[in-house]
């Protein structure tokens, strides 16, 4: 289905591949401004039906999910998600954090929104501390949950789709106890989704970027299945409905050989961050790493971005050639960065506003250098091949 409903897009971006960049460049519009301020799961009883907590995220905004296991879809349309990724709720207000993080946390409030508008995004990626929400966790605080809620609820009100993503890795300022889902993420879920649940515009990343070798063996995507399908059925086995994510493996960088999850709901999705690398940075091998897969599964590019650190491996031609990829196939992108010092890599403070990145000139690195301008470019063409697409039967759409 996604391959019958996408080849209106393809047609209209094969030029794209052929020329480097005028596709998405006869889309752009004028930057805008705003201001700035491993092992198996163990085995569990059947989960009990979610009963929704006194204060839940009540729905606004968009609905989001899968038809047929293949079409993501938003309000019952074909859907590229794009958008930004945050970090600036990632621990709780009186956690210690260090400097990046701690300017993020206190730098987080509308500009967070209006900067995915800004880029002409409909999504925000919210990433949320595993440790925090994990009861059993020594650093564990219930009043996290209503942090999490209320930077939602701000993105909601303005009409975006939320992604919450539970981040274990270091950023947290908390050594990591998990680095595939395993019990503390199952117990996390438990707590973090009926905050949710009654809102089908907020989408759950099961697990950020679960490690793993370049090339897994059976253990390897064992190890993944198992945490994930846990997660899956404790969440199904409650009630939940809300679209789930899940990571590739290999810091989410390989999705093609993955073993085969079950939801009795059809809303799973994949996500994969395909920061460029020598293994990582041509057409054949986001192919071979998770294309090819995307021909037969939801993928959504969850994080990615580009500092001036890496053009000695991917110069700002290769940007384009992998935003001409993405747009020839439809696969959404979700930005990161932007909440770094001074707009980190996509947005640049002038005289207390923001404008994008760029790489006019073909320069790759200097101080205003960044794929900010080249996003705000494919997020048109996207938003404008969506509008194309034919609406989705009623009948097979999730509803509230």
């Amino acid at each position: 289905m996604r391959r019958r409903l996408g080849r209106v897009v393809a047609a209209g971006a094969a030029g794209c591949l052929a020329a480097a960049g005028p596709c998405l460049a006869a889309t752009a519009a004028a930057p805008a401004a705003l201001t700035a301020p491993a092992p198996d799961a163990p085995a569990r009883t059947p989960p009990a039906p979610i009963a929704a907590p006194a204060s839940t995220l009540v729905a606004r905004g968009p609905v989001v999910g899968v038809v047929e296991g293949r079409q993501l879809m938003k309000d019952c349309r074909p859907w590229s998600p794009r958008g930004l990724s945050f970090f600036g709720r990632i621990a709780p207000s009186d956690k210690p954090l260090k400097p990046d993080a701690a300017a993020a946390r206190a730098a987080f409030s509308a500009w967070t929104v209006d900067a995915v508008k800004a880029l002409g995004g409909d999504t925000l990626r919210l990433q949320v501390g595993l440790p925090f929400l994990d009861p059993k966790s020594p650093e564990y605080e219930a009043a996290y949950l209503d942090e999490v809620r209320d930077a939602a609820t701000l993105a909601r009100k303005a009409g975006l789709v939320v992604i919450l993503s539970l981040q274990w890795e270091r950023r947290t300022n908390v050594e990591p106890t998990e680095m595939t889902p395993q019990a503390s993420a199952l117990r996390a879920w438990e707590r973090l989704a009926p905050a949710f649940a009654t809102d089908l515009g907020v989408a759950f990343e099961l697990f950020n970027e679960p490690a793993g070798k370049p090339s897994p063996g059976a253990g390897q995507w064992e190890a993944w299945r198992a945490g994930h399908q846990a997660i899956v059925d404790d969440l199904r086995g409650r009630g939940v409905r809300n679209l789930l994510i899940v990571d590739g493996t290999n810091g989410a960088r390989l999705l093609a050989g993955a073993p085969a999850l079950r939801d009795p709901l059809g809303q799973l999705a994949y996500a994969v961050h395909p920061y460029f690398k020598e293994d990582m940075r041509s057409p054949p091998e986001w192919e071979a790493r998770f294309g090819a897969f995307a021909q037969e599964h939801p993928v959504v590019v969850t994080e990615w971005s580009h500092t001036a650190a890496q053009c000695a491996v991917a110069d700002a031609g290769t940007v384009s050639t992998f935003f001409d990829w993405l747009a020839a196939r439809r696969i959404g992108l979700i930005g990161y960065g932007a909440d770094e010092r001074n707009g980190g890599r996509l947005l640049r403070t002038v005289d207390g506003r923001f404008g994008v990145t760029s790489y006019r000139g073909g320069a790759c690195t200097g101080p205003d250098t960044g794929p900010g301008e080249q996003m705000q470019r494919l997020f048109a063409f996207l938003a404008q091949a969506d509008a194309r697409m034919t609406p989705l039967d009623l009948q097979r759409c999730p509803r509230r």
